[in-house]
């Protein structure tokens, strides 16, 4: 591997002044058989170096057992860049936020209820410190002071635009550095003086975040930092989405201007992102500013490289821009993917949402007063609370006092309303006298990935209060983590109860493609068992889930969408590009 080094404002690759041209794509939102197509493609565009943040909520799922295998690969996706003559940019954490849960913070954090986050809080910081050790043993053999590809890694991400405990990231240096992470070391942050100078411990580079305002950001990040070079970690080539928002798509003149500015200015770039793929399963990442929005399954993020590996209009123009500051000529080998029709749909039927119990009933969770998922061991999908009300009147009401993230609310099995996070009014109707069955369906929609509510419990939070302002007590909780799906889909759907519809296809070859759900409300689906992420109809959103081609098999494919609650409304699934 060819030699790196930083000396002064300037970087040196094999002793000559170079540009560092990344692209930023994640190894855990890409299938690894994809890898090598998305790491072509980067390379062809002109990029020397491809950058990747670190999921640790993936990697340690369950609290003391870290798994690095098959999709998760760290090392074999660092090797792999390596053999295409790359050089690599690890961005650990243990905070990434990249619109992913919790901000890649593990939910089993939220068990303890004294912790405190992206701080030198004790607990916290013993909490870090195995995950770190573990990144820095795959890391350390393959870093560029020891012959190979990672050329910089990141202390924490964005601090300095959030907090300001240098104790903190004191502490997350002196780890990497005590487990050998002897390569050059930055952090990230937005482009103010602010963030700048209390988010950059020292001994380490600092490196701006923005949109557009290249020599703006990096004229600052110069006033701050003189003596090191102009280093761009994230160049926003496009917006993140939220469910409801219309998809943003940023000028291609625009943003090939910001590249060539961001070279013209400093000698390191990042295009966050390259290429951003897909948030599957539950991982998506939610905001929490004020009003509360859950990010999409898609992090097409406008990016050069789409979704589905195809090159747009805008990866053309940042490529002869790459090329012209590194005086080499554009390459175009790589192909662009088919994404396929498949028309042979069957509806095979329905199941309710108990069906999925058939083998394994929930666990039953007594308490006194209501528990979070996290207090029932549960990180991600549904959570079922019961309790039985005696009312003293047929107006009496219940209210919550706080929901995250919606609360779906059946009084004896009857489904009576449907309260969000975000209403101000959290009461229902009980409806009659006498001891009355109230059964509650909260839905996970994704832990907030940014900011000081990151601290995101989820279930039926503080006090209930029935019959006026009485506190109410005695709860059984049912965690429904979704994932066992039914055996049977026999039964005939019953609308505002969460409800499992399936259809089949057949595949002489598997391809990529593209699943619509019509006429569903919100849930999640499935291709073969495997969770492909949220749909949600909402008007604006692009209501589709990607398909890769390994998750397809000759013959008969089967798809599984869970509609939480459904309405009359006509169900069906296409299976194409549009």
């Amino acid at each position: 591997m060819k030699s790196f080094r930083i000396e002064k404002d300037h970087i040196y690759v094999d002793g000559r002044p170079e540009k560092i041209v990344s692209g930023a794509m994640h190894y855990f939102r890409i299938h690894p058989d994809y890898w090598y197509d998305r790491l072509l493609k980067l390379r062809e565009c002109g990029c020397n170096c491809v950058e990747t943040y670190v999921a640790w909520n993936l990697h340690e799922k369950t609290e003391g057992e870290f798994d690095f295998s098959g999709w998760l690969d760290l090392g074999k996706f660092i090797d792999m860049a390596e053999e295409m003559g790359l050089f690599v940019i690890v961005r650990p954490g243990p905070f990434i936020c990249s619109e992913w849960d919790m901000g890649g913070l593990p939910w089993w954090l939220l068990k303890y209820r004294d912790i405190q986050l992206r701080c030198s809080h004790p607990l916290y910081l013993e909490k870090i410190t195995p995950y770190l050790k573990r990144v820095c043993e795959i890391m350390r053999p393959r870093l560029i002071t020891n012959g190979g590809s990672i050329i910089m890694v990141q202390v924490e991400n964005e601090y300095g635009d959030v907090a300001d405990d240098t104790a903190y990231m004191e502490y997350v240096r002196d780890v990497l550095i005590a487990e050998g992470i002897d390569c050059d070391l930055f952090i990230s942050t937005g482009a103010s003086r602010a963030s700048l100078f209390t988010g950059v411990p020292e001994g380490v580079y600092a490196s701006v975040n923005y949109r557009r305002e290249s020599a703006e950001a990096l004229t600052t990040l110069k006033k701050c930092y003189p003596d090191q070079p102009g280093m761009v970690m994230e160049l926003w080539n496009g917006k993140a989405m939220h469910w409801g928002e219309e998809f943003l798509r940023r000028n291609v003149d625009e943003v090939a201007e910001s590249v060539d500015k961001a070279l013209e200015y400093g000698d390191l770039l990042n295009l966050y992102m390259f290429h951003g793929g897909t948030t599957f399963g539950f991982m998506n990442g939610a905001n929490d500013f004020g009003k509360y929005v859950v990010q999409m399954s898609s992090y097409d993020v406008d990016a050069p490289l789409n979704e589905y590996g195809k090159r747009t209009s805008k990866y053309y123009a940042e490529q002869q821009v790459i090329c012209k500051w590194r005086k080499i000529a554009p390459q175009s080998t790589a192909k662009d993917p088919i994404i396929a029709t498949y028309s042979d749909i069957k509806y095979i039927g329905a199941a309710p949402l108990s069906a999925s119990f058939a083998k394994t009933p929930p666990r039953c969770i007594s308490s006194v007063t209501p528990l979070s998922m996290e207090e029932c061991d549960q990180g991600y999908g549904y959570i079922v609370y019961e309790t039985t009300v005696h009312s003293f009147s047929d107006v009496a009401t219940m209210t919550f006092t706080e929901i995250h993230d919606v609360a779906h609310i059946y009084v004896d099995g009857v489904y009576t309303k449907t309260i969000y996070r975000d209403d101000t009014d959290k009461t229902f109707r009980i409806g009659r006298e006498g001891d009355v069955r109230i059964s509650v369906l909260v839905e996970n929609l994704g832990r907030v990935n940014a900011g000081w509510r990151i601290y995101d419990k989820k279930g039926l939070l503080g006090n209930i209060f029935a019959n006026g302002q009485r506190q109410h007590f005695g709860y059984n909780m049912y965690p429904i983590p979704l994932d066992t799906l039914p055996e049977t889909y026999d039964a005939d759907p019953v609308p505002n109860t969460p409800t499992f519809y399936k259809y089949v296809f057949n595949a002489d070859k598997p391809q990529d493609t593209v699943l619509h759900p019509e006429g569903f409300t919100r849930g999640v689906a499935f291709i073969n068992g495997f969770n492909l992420g949220r749909h949600w109809k909402i008007v604006c959103s692009d209501n589709k889930l990607f398909i890769p081609a390994p998750f397809i098999k000759e013959g008969e494919n089967e798809i599984v969408i869970f509609d939480v609650l459904p309405s009359r409304a006509e169900k069906s699934i296409r299976l194409s590009e549009f």
